[in-house]
């Protein structure tokens, strides 16, 4: 399916929310600094991996697929619209504008 999933911007948003709350614990305790730099690095590897425009494979940003959720969003490098599912829009495009519609049989 070419779209973005709600899912995947809800865990991209955990991950940030989980290093600025081992950030500031690290005051405290100096173990907490080595658990922000973990989710640091899977909040780069996860917007690396999924959130990605799904025709072209350009990088996208989360505020910009937040944005998403209640209006159009398009990929600035191609310039496509992506669609960000959530469970009450199940809808999703298969075919690029492009492309053109498939005639029904």
């Amino acid at each position: 399916m070419r779209v973005v999933h709600f899912f995947d911007i809800l865990v991209e948003y955990v991950f940030a929310l989980a290093f600025a709350a081992c950030l500031v614990a690290g005051v405290f305790d100096w173990r907490y600094f080595v658990v922000a730099g973990l989710a640091l690095l899977f909040y780069f590897i996860w917007g690396a991996w999924r959130l990605r425009c799904p025709w072209c494979g350009g990088a996208v940003e989360l505020s910009d697929l937040c944005r998403g959720l209640r209006k159009s969003c398009h990929c600035p490098a191609c310039g496509h619209e992506i669609v960000v599912v959530t469970r009450v829009n199940i809808k999703s495009p298969t075919t690029r504008r492009d492309q053109g519609e498939k005639p029904e049989k």
